[in-house]
């Protein structure tokens, strides 16, 4: 790492550090998801009183209705509209994916980011891709959770939203160099991103999958969270922002000789979960 990439490290550490349930600021229109986030990790709640909290936010009523009538979950073609069909439909585990991804949503669309817009916005189509794909690999090549696997999605790069939110808002000069900004990023991540996944309070099994998703643990059908995570970053089409295009190329060609997997086998999979893939996207991204 460079000196100056240090001095990033440096300077953006402290802002890591304080990271905790009571420091942390989202956009007051998405108070309503998380509200809904919390009301799922409620083993008691009933699918009324979700209901009832997700019509109050008529943005996440909208992905919810949507993800209800995807090919994903509706392949009968039967047209959902009401909230309530919809959330029953649908199920509690997904409506936290929503709920998350619209708080991510309006944290990208905020003012402090409008100093970053353009990476913020390739990095949260990054996140919307890994999160489709994560589904439905977890639902179609292994026995795992695929809702789990769609909200570790979703946050894996919650680390990097917060950092850059972070630099915009405090430390703009740093966005004159977003390469060297780049390398510090990469460095806080892990560290950020599960401190801020624990002050949500989001399952260790999501922790610990967004933690390890750079490992592969080598066996097809995947056998757990953090490789369906790894297999859905290796498949997004969508390049990473944070990674230089030619090296990800020459690294997805050795990562899949690796794993036995070559491009026929992939292109199989994607074209065959096609419509499944785009419709949760669309779900999570309108």
């Amino acid at each position: 790492m460079s000196a100056a990439s240090q001095a990033i490290v440096d300077l953006l550490a402290p802002h890591v550090e304080r990271i905790s349930p009571d420091d942390l600021s989202f956009a007051t229109s998405a108070d309503a998801s998380l509200r809904v986030m919390k009301a799922v990790d409620n083993p008691d709640v009933a699918l009324d009183d979700v209901a009832r909290i997700v019509t109050a936010e008529p943005l996440l009523s909208a992905k919810v209705v949507r993800m209800a009538n995807s090919v994903a979950l509706n392949p009968s073609g039967r047209a959902i509209t009401d909230v309530k069909q919809a959330v029953m439909r649908v199920g509690l585990a997904p409506i936290r994916s929503l709920a998350m991804a619209l708080t991510l949503d309006q944290v990208r669309h905020s003012q402090r980011m409008a100093p970053c817009r353009q990476l913020v916005n390739r990095l949260w189509e990054r996140c919307v891709h890994v999160a489709a794909l994560a589904y439905v690999v977890g639902r179609r090549l292994s026995s795992l959770p695929a809702d789990e696997a769609m909200l570790a999605g979703i946050v894996h790069d919650l680390g990097r939203f917060y950092l850059l939110g972070v630099a915009a808002e405090h430390h703009p000069e740093l966005l004159k160099d977003q390469a060297t900004l780049v390398v510090a990023l990469d460095e806080l991540d892990r560290t950020a991103g599960r401190r801020l996944l624990e002050a949500l309070g989001l399952p260790p099994t999501i922790v610990d999958a967004v933690a390890q998703r750079g490992v592969f643990g080598g066996s097809m059908p995947p056998q757990s969270l953090s490789d369906v995570l790894f297999l859905a970053c290796w498949l997004a089409p969508s390049a990473n922002p944070f990674e230089d295009p030619e090296l990800r190329e020459t690294a997805r060609a050795q990562e899949g000789a690796a794993l036995g997997l070559d491009r026929q086998t992939i292109a199989d999979f994607v074209t065959a979960s096609g419509d499944e893939i785009y419709s949760i996207a669309l779900a999570l991204e309108a």
